[in-house]
């Protein structure tokens, strides 16, 4: 979408985000008092950045396994306890979308961030999206289990509210064994590599994504919708596989998510990567029973 330079810039932001609302998506307002907690949560997390520091916030609201890509997954608490005490960095961002399981245990966030150097006033902010995973304590508290984000150009706009995915359970919820849903879940991580390997990757995401599939990489704002994907996918060179480090499932086993790393290969699987990447797919179950990818987020690991 193009717009006039006459516009002004608020009213051209706030219909490409009306644009970018796919089907299915709701007002946050709608959802029950577990999202609403999430939301509170997330949003006390950015404030007490902005009062206290990135350092002092983000060790309050890690989980003590909680994971940061830097940009490889790294153990995040470890991340920021070795962070200096005093940072002239000022970071602030904003939940736009939220989802929770239905169960209230699991559920991310996400939306755009500004990064500035207090330091240097004249230099301009940087921007991007996070994403953060969040899972509910023994205590009833929430604390992100899992944090990244992705880099563009472009500010994103405020939030005039959340919004969330107008939700559809599967058929039957039970309590499930969360190991061996984890498992079931890289057997569809794996069954998805396969496809992709086969068929190409643009054939394993019309197999295994939702259709209003949020799709992160980093230098581009953030898209939705597979046509998005398919615009995406249509300039990847070579052939990708991915290799899962851990993830996590809610009570209930109807979202979950995987993380790890991924490598693109221009020949076989021994040639050496010409790309390299830190991923996270965060998965949904649909009614009928099948994990289907909700959230997909690539971010460059620099050559060493």
């Amino acid at each position: 979408m193009v717009c006039d330079a006459a516009m002004k810039t608020f009213l051209c932001t706030l219909l490409i985000a009306f644009i970018l609302v796919p089907a299915g998506v709701v007002p946050g307002q709608s959802g029950g008092r577990a999202l609403q907690s999430l939301i509170e949560a997330e949003r006390a997390f950015s404030k007490l950045s902005e009062e206290k520091g990135i350092k002092e916030a983000f060790l309050f609201y890690l989980a003590d396994d909680s994971i940061v890509f830097r940009p490889r997954p790294v153990p995040g608490r470890k991340a920021y306890e070795a962070a200096p005490d005093e940072s002239p960095v000022l970071l602030t961002w904003e939940p736009a979308y939220a989802e929770v399981a239905p169960d209230g245990d699991l559920g991310y966030t996400t939306g755009p961030y500004q990064f500035k150097d207090k330091s240097k006033p004249v230099d301009p902010a940087r921007y991007g999206h996070y994403v953060s995973l969040w899972q509910k304590q023994p205590g009833g508290l929430w604390k992100v289990v899992l944090d990244v984000g992705i880099r563009h150009p472009q500010p994103g706009f405020r939030p005039v509210e959340v919004m969330t995915w107008k939700e559809s359970r599967p058929k039957r919820l039970v309590k499930v064994d969360k190991l061996a849903e984890l498992n079931n879940l890289l057997r569809v991580e794996a069954d998805f590599s396969a496809k992709a390997a086969a068929e190409g990757i643009l054939a394993a995401y019309t197999a295994f994504a939702q259709d209003d599939i949020r799709f992160y990489r980093d230098g581009s704002p953030p898209e939705t919708g597979m046509e998005a994907v398919r615009q995406a996918t249509s300039q990847s060179l070579g052939k990708s596989t991915w290799e899962p480090m851990d993830g996590d499932v809610s009570r209930w086993g109807t979202l979950g998510f995987i993380f790890g790393t991924a490598a693109t290969r221009s020949g076989g699987a021994t040639d050496a990567a010409t790309a390299s990447t830190s991923y996270l797919r965060i998965w949904r179950k649909t009614p009928d029973g099948q994990w289907k990818i909700a959230l997909d987020l690539a971010v460059p690991i620099p050559p060493e």
